[in-house]
């Protein structure tokens, strides 16, 4: 399912707006969990039950605690590729 080279992280549209909109704290945990994107992706989440399928979502602590920051994204097997697809922060 997955070889020992690193996976490229790329960000949608949304993706990176997400990354815009996000305060320090939050841009520095989705920074920190690209790099363990990079290296094992299938392990840093769960898979989301959505009708295209393939969507996974991972909880992020933010400032040393869990938060409602989540990162929702795609592996591509063919392009060895994770797309971070939306960071949704809440209260």
């Amino acid at each position: 399912m997955t070889s020992d080279a690193s996976w490229d992280v790329v960000y949608s549209e949304t993706g990176r707006a997400g990354l815009a909109t996000a305060t320090i704290e939050e841009r520095a945990a989705v920074l920190g969990f690209e790099a363990q994107l990079a290296a094992s992706p299938y392990t840093c989440g769960e898979l989301y039950p959505d009708r295209v399928g393939g969507l996974y979502t991972a909880l992020l602590a933010v400032g040393g605690r869990l938060a409602w920051t989540s990162v929702l994204y795609r592996i591509d097997e063919a392009r060895h590729e994770v797309m971070i697809v939306a960071i949704v922060s809440g209260p």
